[in-house]
């Protein structure tokens, strides 16, 4: 007789497991231990990686790289918002996207990501801020500057 395992995430279970890995990584893997960050830190991960850059996957990953050097015209970042929300679908069935916002800091050429997402079946509901671009400093990476959490401000030049 077959026996039908509810659906529960990870979180429901147990708050002394390890559901994933957080990014950045440094010299030791740093665990994320609730839904909430795992889902943020794969999403995070989906976004910054390039197509063919996983040997056994070479369909994941957005390409936002793809984008740097473009123009950010209004068919860019519309193809921009296009190109991550079918990827989001097609890679993560559990999250609706809630909200999507690109922009485009003409100043310094820097692509702002905002994504507002929840996490079907759960109450989980979170935002994700990405500046990408080549001016913005974080340490000692010069090409993307990550700000992850809730209440952060989201101010470009021309926001769509």
């Amino acid at each position: 007789m077959a026996y039908r395992i509810p659906n529960k995430t990870v979180e429901d279970q147990s708050a002394r497991t390890a559901v994933g890995i957080s990014i950045p990584f440094s010299t030791l893997f740093t665990q994320t231990y609730t839904t909430r960050e795992a889902t943020r830190t794969n999403l995070l991960n989906y976004l910054l990686t390039n197509k063919k850059e996983r040997v056994f996957n070479p369909t994941y990953g957005a390409g936002l790289s793809n984008y740097l050097f473009e123009p950010l015209t209004e068919e860019t970042i519309d193809a921009i918002k296009e190109l991550i929300t079918e990827g989001i679908s097609q890679n993560f069935e559990k999250i609706q996207i809630l909200e999507l916002k690109v922009g485009a800091n003409d100043a310094n050429q820097t692509l702002k990501i905002y994504l507002n997402y929840t996490i079907t079946n759960t109450n989980i509901q979170d935002e994700l801020l990405i500046s990408y671009g080549t001016v913005e400093s974080v340490g000692e990476n010069n090409v993307m500057n990550v700000i992850q959490g809730t209440g952060d401000t989201f101010n470009t030049n021309r926001l769509l």
